[in-house]
């Protein structure tokens, strides 16, 4: 690990909240009590422009041809369809950014983007008030069976406690093709942890590899192509080794 790394680790863990002010992620712990009760609300509207800001410039990086290593995955998972005309849903659309990047990689498809969080849509809509963007829930989405051609979970899935309902609605929905995009993956049992997520209590889930194909099988996801996403090996943070992937599973 560089001087860098171990200096930010540090700082992540021995001062959460001042870091959470600078970094878009600190204070890893098992411990959930440790955020107070009842702390991991929707994003609101200041945590929604701080991902902005931070997503802003890798955007502007990826459109000038240099995609960070999860954009290659994001691009890399839409090549592995084939599917290059048609509609694509995209559930945790965040700031919408992802909207901008498939338009740029994919541009014959037709993009709708749902998020929890009306402060995630509000962005959105400001950004890229061409493109459909809606306030729902993964596990109750507004669309018919087979509406999607490609259901995309934009990182999203590893904030859902109940996560097997989600990958139900989102198998639901889609005609051809289910993304999860960055999952987190270990070979240990799914646990959950928290952390500031810029600036405000969120919480995660380390999926274990066998129980989340398990459950894609169940709802007759076949794995087809599995794409290194974000470095995001919490080992120094939690004790527990990870890996980051982006999934793409066929109906």
């Amino acid at each position: 690990m560089s001087f860098m790394s171990r200096l930010l680790a540090f700082a992540s863990q021995s001062f959460p909240r001042a870091s959470s002010r600078v970094l878009a992620s600190a204070g890893y712990t098992f411990d959930l009590d440790r955020f107070g009760p009842d702390p991991f609300r929707v994003w609101d509207d200041s945590t929604a422009r701080r991902q902005d800001k931070s997503w802003t410039p890798l955007v502007a990086q990826a459109l000038a041809g240099h995609p960070r290593e999860d954009i290659v995955a994001l691009y890399g998972a839409l090549d592995s369809t084939g599917v290059t005309a048609g509609p694509i849903l995209e559930v945790g659309c965040g700031g919408g950014y992802n909207s901008e990047l498939i338009a740029h990689h994919t541009p014959g498809l037709h993009y709708t983007g749902i998020d929890l969080s009306a402060s995630m849509i509000q962005v959105s809509r400001e950004k890229y008030p061409q493109r459909d963007f809606r306030v729902a829930s993964a596990l109750d989405l507004p669309f018919a069976d087979g509406s999607f051609d490609i259901a995309l979970d934009g990182v999203a899935l590893l904030h859902i406690p109940a996560w097997r309902a989600a990958i139900g609605e989102y198998a639901r929905v889609a005609s051809r093709f289910v993304v999860l995009h960055g999952l987190t993956l270990s070979e240990r049992p799914t646990v959950t942890f928290a952390k500031y997520a810029y600036g405000q209590p969120s919480r995660e889930l380390i999926f274990e590899r066998g129980e989340i194909l398990t459950e894609c099988a169940s709802r007759g996801l076949r794995l087809m192509a599995v794409l290194p996403a974000d470095d995001y090996n919490l080992e120094r943070y939690l004790g527990v080794p990870t890996t980051s992937e982006t999934w793409v599973l066929s109906l």
